[in-house]
């Protein structure tokens, strides 16, 4: 009676098994042997999307492309035509150049950006799918450097500083570092100097202006070799990277806001001097040792 009792059970199980082993068996034989949508892409550019596929015994029926679960895109070799497409808003297909496994789309806008999932169906009777599927963003590089603005002229210790810090129009909103004298400015810093972030500006195009403060009380620490070195930056991710400033050196302002931009190239820095140094006074002892000098000499030569 017990081996009857525990028979079926075991046969019942042996029977799954090899039937989930076909089914696997039967699985491995399609599969998509490259998927490609590029994770960042400039606005206005050209994009290829890519689902190349093994379907080894199995029949091609259709491929569909979808976005945001929208199909604006398929392929189906037994129809005429064989392809078709369907109007979603930022997505221009060039259907000359696609064929289903490549799909190129022309001149990419913000609104472009999304999820997209191919999905390839073999013929009857099994129709087997291949699904897969990736998020793609278009981004706004910002055309200028980050703005500096409201900074005096002369700084020494004691004097509060206040500066905020603007990113060019982009997409996604810019994220935006301070450095004091070359050292990243951390919110853990308090409250020697501190960061005020504002909520990022959204433009009627779409694209976003980031703003961040620097607020702190400067101190001798603060003026190595006699000057101060502040420094915003401006970055999207790993995608874009660009530092930016104003130069302030010896009490006087120089203007570099006109400086043509490149990606992480050295920032324009903002520069101090400390009018109450040492330095400045041996430097003006200096010099007038040098006119007195000059008037002797003069005056021997007569």
């Amino acid at each position: 009676d017990l081996v009857c009792w525990v028979r079926p059970p075991i046969m019942f199980l042996l029977n799954t098994l090899c039937l989930l082993l076909l089914l696997v068996q039967q699985g491995s034989c399609m599969r998509i042997r490259n998927f490609e949508v590029p994770l960042h892409v400039s606005r206005g550019e050209d994009v290829t999307l890519k689902c190349e596929f093994d379907l080894q015994d199995e029949k091609l029926y259709s491929i569909k492309w979808y976005k945001g679960g929208r199909e604006f895109f398929r392929y189906v070799p037994h129809e005429r035509p064989q392809k078709a497409h369907y109007t979603l808003m930022g997505v221009n297909v060039d259907m000359s150049a696609s064929d289903g496994q490549i799909v190129v789309l022309r001149s990419v806008t913000l609104s472009t950006s999304g999820r997209y999932k191919c999905e390839v169906l073999a013929e009857a009777p099994a129709f087997n799918t291949l699904v897969e599927h990736a998020i793609l963003t278009v981004v706004e590089i910002p055309r200028e450097r980050p703005v500096v603005v409201g900074g005096r002229k002369k700084y020494q210790p004691g004097d509060m500083v206040r500066l905020n810090c603007s990113s060019s129009p982009s997409k996604p909103a810019a994220t935006l570092t301070w450095f004091i004298n070359g050292n990243r400015v951390t919110r853990d810093q308090s409250p020697h100097h501190y960061l005020t972030p504002y909520q990022p500006l959204m433009l009627q195009d779409g694209l976003e202006v980031s703003t961040l403060g620097l607020t702190f009380r400067a101190t001798e620490d603060h003026f190595p070799n006699n000057r101060l070195s502040l420094r915003c930056t401006s970055e999207i991710g790993i995608y874009y990277n660009k530092t930016a400033g104003d130069t302030y050196q010896g009490g006087g302002y120089v203007d570099n806001q006109h400086r043509s931009a490149a990606i992480s190239q050295l920032s324009q820095d903002h520069f101090y001097e400390n009018r109450g140094s040492k330095i400045g006074n041996t430097s003006t002892i200096y010099n007038v040792a040098i006119v007195l000098l000059s008037f002797v000499a003069s005056r021997i030569s007569r």
